[in-house]
């Protein structure tokens, strides 16, 4: 989808990228925090050391060095601004050099590391099959869309009905959005809501990059969305739960992920669009605000009063991520300091419990 991406805004992967990597790093800490809060809260055990892996095997050069040059060959390539083509076709030469050099000197048997190349080819090429499939679809629908209007006719509804009001429109695009993606892979759900969708927040002045995005966002987060939530159903299936028990857990372990691409719209800094000092301050609030949100969700203990907790943590969050100056400093500093003198009361609760 960020190669798609690339191509529909004219600019390269590594833009891309580089775009995507503070809202993906925000949303990956909103997560850790929230189930380590959740851990702390229902006082789950830690994994015994015997369950651990030992990491001496784990990471043996000879297991680590395909797939360093793998990402080497294809990340290099894009880098250097070759095509995408160009790029993987040099990662995957490298993977099988360095493959078959190493099999060579572990003297396996050629016909075994034959057999497994071919076998890793045979499941390459169905998942080819099935990718394209997808993409042939999407884009038959795509086309039918463009040569009907109908993209554009929904795009000037969606404007019309709310507007030029940002946050209206924004919010009318997200739940479309994720109607859109319901059941239908991330490549080809970006590329339906891409050519509908984006087209609705470019014309009331929002970048093209940071609409993209946007749509990007909710079109994929339709997989741990209910009803249609084929995460969901995987995942319970794995656990051997209800999918409804998973489903909420999921959608509130993955709340931030709803709120992000708001925070987009509002911070374009989050994508790299402004100066060094524009971006840190946007990264600075937004990560304030994904702290305060996750220690609601998770249940982060404060002072003992539920309560209390959510009020605080909610008030500091939304003043973190307020547009103007000194609420934000306010929010930031307040966020930081609740979570420090929290930190400090249990770690002396569990000194005086030791000494005891």
């Amino acid at each position: 989808a960020a190669f798609i991406m690339a191509e529909i805004l004219g600019v390269s992967y590594v833009t891309i990228a580089l775009a995507a990597l503070l809202p993906a790093a925000l949303f990956y800490i909103a997560v850790f925090f929230t189930v380590h809060l959740v851990a702390i809260r229902k006082s789950l055990p830690l994994v015994p050391d015997e369950e651990l892996p030992n990491w001496s095997e784990v990471l043996q050069f000879k297991r680590l060095l395909p797939i360093i040059a793998a990402l080497g060959g294809l990340f290099g390539g894009v880098l250097q601004g070759y095509s995408i083509q160009y790029s993987a076709f040099l990662g995957l030469a490298l993977m099988l050099t360095s493959y078959v050099a190493f099999g060579i000197k572990d003297r396996t048997p050629p016909r075994d590391m034959l057999r497994l190349v071919l076998a890793g080819l045979e499941d390459a090429g169905k998942g080819m099959v099935i990718i394209g499939v997808l993409l042939a679809g999407a884009q038959i629908l795509v086309a039918m869309l463009n040569l009907t209007g109908i993209g554009v006719t929904l795009s000037t509804l969606v404007v019309s009905v709310a507007g030029e009001q940002l946050f209206l429109v924004a919010l009318i695009v997200a739940v479309i959005c994720l109607i859109l993606g319901m059941g239908i892979p991330t490549t080809a759900a970006y590329v339906l809501v891409a050519a509908v969708l984006a087209p609705a927040l470019t014309r009331i002045g929002v970048e093209p990059l940071v609409a993209h995005l946007f749509v990007f966002c909710f079109a994929t987060i339709s997989v741990i969305t209910p009803p249609v939530c084929i995460a969901v159903f995987v995942a319970a299936g794995i656990a051997k739960a209800d999918w409804l028990h998973v489903a909420g857990h999921a959608v509130r372990l993955g709340a931030t992920t709803y709120i992000i691409p708001f925070m987009i719209l509002a911070y374009p800094a989050l994508v790299g669009l402004g100066d060094g000092w524009d971006i840190t301050v946007a990264a600075v609030r937004a990560l304030a605000f994904v702290l305060a949100f996750a220690g609601v969700l998770g249940g982060a203990r404060l002072f003992g009063v539920r309560w209390l907790d959510v009020s605080l943590l909610s008030v500091v969050g939304v003043m973190a991520i307020w547009p103007a100056a000194l609420p934000g400093l306010v929010g930031v500093i307040g966020l930081f300091a609740l979570y420090a003198w929290a930190w400090q009361s249990a770690r002396r609760s569990q000194l005086q419990g030791a000494s005891s």
